[in-house]
């Protein structure tokens, strides 16, 4: 009898025509009574690891199915996306203006996919996000 075991989990992953493949991460801060960080990164070591099947479990689904939409929350403290409001713009009706920001691994790869704030966030919204089997001993 083979004593190896392999656990089955998948990484929820996309494919970004620059970047390659990218994945989300999550931290969960419960234990020290801190906000939960949601984020996207193109480092397997540092993605979020979940259960086969994870998709048909009621409270799983319901954790992470809105990943995205809690990575680009600017309300959410320590959210690598902020929004910022700008000087008045004088050619707009003395409007404060509303500015993107990105900080941390979200600013390095958008900064690296070559695209605009705008058009990064349009992309991780209308990815294909797919379960990517990983498989390791346990």
């Amino acid at each position: 009898m083979n004593a190896n075991a392999f656990k089955s989990e998948v990484l929820v992953s996309s494919s970004h025509p620059v970047l390659g493949r990218v994945y989300w991460s999550f931290v969960w801060n419960g234990d020290c009574n801190y906000p939960d960080y949601y984020g996207i990164t193109d480092s397997r070591e540092f993605a979020m690891r979940l259960p086969q099947g994870w998709r048909d479990h009621d409270y799983l689904h319901w954790a992470h199915r809105s990943h995205v939409y809690k990575v680009f929350d600017p309300d959410s403290f320590g959210s690598d996306y902020v929004l910022e409001w700008g000087e008045a713009a004088p050619d707009n009706d003395d409007q404060p203006v509303q500015y993107q920001r990105l900080m941390g691994t979200l600013a390095n790869l958008q900064s690296r996919s070559g695209q605009s704030i705008e058009e990064f966030r349009c992309w991780m919204f209308h990815a294909d996000w797919q379960d990517i089997p990983y498989l390791h001993l346990v």
